[in-house]
């Protein structure tokens, strides 16, 4: 059967001997070991350290990670993401496989439809995986379903009860399937709930899509250490509203599980921060929480650049967080960068240590006398990383210092932005 994955799966209950024969005798049987079949450029890297930034009594985990990327062909560029293939949690898997009764250790072969895509030629070659591998790796068994799953599960229903809830709730039912949205029901949920339908194997996994990657902002430069790459994370947790259920971001859950010594699946997504063609160009960021990852980024590169005899511009770096005790991430680099000249101006901004809120873009209006001169006489960039909530807010601060310090009208500093926008000086990288 066909599945949104583009993966043609079939379920053989194959003895353990055979595949063992297959593995001992790869060459003849012509294996070869693929990390993620049909995605490009897959690297096995491995972790060296797993810290925790903000205090463990605070209840925003943020953390700190770093890999080895020695050995492999790993290459990244500033800015750029590193995309995570998490794993779904082991125990929640085995409850899940017990209570549908399929065994872990079963063999399942999957025959890829899409070969080339990861180098294989089209000769009906397949992945052998465990079941317990193909739910805790492959599968989004905890993401949320669209309306066509229920549509689809109606079909595998024997009861006539919950064959017309699923029908109903895969079509018309808006409403009800908008109320399970935000009670993040997931598959599994789904499938637990509505007990009569159990469809065979190699039809859950047709229905089931696959894990996707999830992409991060590396937090470390290449130039300055090229053995390693670095993550800022901020582990995602929330109570559904009506159950009263814990939930858990799949990849930040797992990120946050990872000990040294494990390994990880990662690929590379470009991104559109880029520092300056120019060194002496001044560079403007703006960060908020764990948006300051490709800040660090920044900073370690102008670090090495300095080594080198590199003359740098100016660097003013607007971070913003609630409490300094309490979130001011990477907060001992960053002063002594500033220190050494590497930011030339620290601009912090913590909302909630004072009895009046202070925000960045209160900082960057401060500052729009030198920020205007920036941008229109010495070819200054613009960044903003973050939440996408202060972006009006920031970019009203901007406009509000080319008004003022470069006597602009509200239109032509509105025009001035996209200007920079155009030509690659104004960058958002929001979420």
């Amino acid at each position: 059967s066909s599945s949104s994955s583009g993966n043609a799966i079939t379920h053989t209950r194959l003895q353990p001997h055979h595949v063992y024969w297959k593995m001992l005798f790869g060459h003849a049987f012509e294996n070869e070991e693929v990390l993620r079949p049909g995605h490009h450029d897959v690297f096995r890297i491995r972790v060296t350290k797993n810290q925790r930034l903000t205090p463990a009594q605070y209840d925003r985990n943020v953390f700190h990670l770093e890999f080895d990327i020695s050995g492999t062909d790993l290459q990244y560029g500033i800015g750029d993401a590193l995309g995570v293939f998490g794993h779904n949690d082991p125990a929640e898997v085995a409850a899940f496989l017990r209570a549908y009764g399929l065994t872990a250790t079963d063999f399942v072969a999957v025959t890829h439809s899409e070969p080339r895509a990861f180098g294989l030629a089209q000769d009906g070659r397949e992945e052998l995986l465990t079941v317990a591998q193909l739910f805790e790796q492959r599968l989004d068994l905890f993401g949320k379903p669209t309306q066509a799953f229920y549509a689809a599960l109606a079909e595998h229903a024997t009861s006539d009860f919950q064959q017309k809830k699923l029908k109903w709730l895969g079509s018309e039912d808006k409403e009800g399937f908008r109320l399970r949205q935000l009670e993040f029901y997931t598959y599994a949920d789904v499938l637990a709930e509505f007990t009569s339908a159990r469809p065979p194997l190699e039809t859950l996994l047709a229905l089931i899509p696959p894990i996707k990657p999830r992409h991060y902002s590396i937090s470390s430069s290449m130039r300055l250490d090229p053995t390693t790459v670095h993550l800022l994370v901020v582990a995602v947790d929330w109570v559904t509203p009506r159950r009263g259920l814990q939930r858990h971001g799949q990849c930040t859950r797992y990120l946050a599980a990872l000990q040294p010594g494990d390994f990880v699946a990662v690929d590379i997504k470009t991104s559109v921060m880029r520092l300056p063609a120019d060194p002496l160009q001044p560079v403007v960021g703006a960060a908020l929480g764990t948006g300051l990852a490709p800040f660090r980024a920044f900073v370690q590169e102008r670090m090495a650049l300095q080594r080198e005899g590199v003359a740098l511009g100016p660097m003013v770096l607007y971070f913003g967080a609630r409490y300094r005790a309490q979130e001011y991430l990477y907060g001992e680099d960053l002063d002594q960068a500033a220190q050494t000249g590497i930011i030339t101006s620290l601009r912090l901004a913590f909302s909630r240590d004072q009895a009046d809120k202070v925000y960045i873009q209160h900082k960057i209006v401060e500052d729009q006398a030198q920020l205007s001169q920036y941008f229109l006489h010495q070819g200054g960039h613009f960044y903003l990383c973050g939440p996408t909530w202060p972006v009006p807010e920031v970019r009203t601060a901007i406009v509000a210092g080319l008004t003022s310090a470069a006597a602009m009208s509200t239109d032509q500093a509105e025009e001035y932005i996209q200007q920079l926008k155009d030509e690659g000086r104004y960058i958002l990288e929001v979420y």
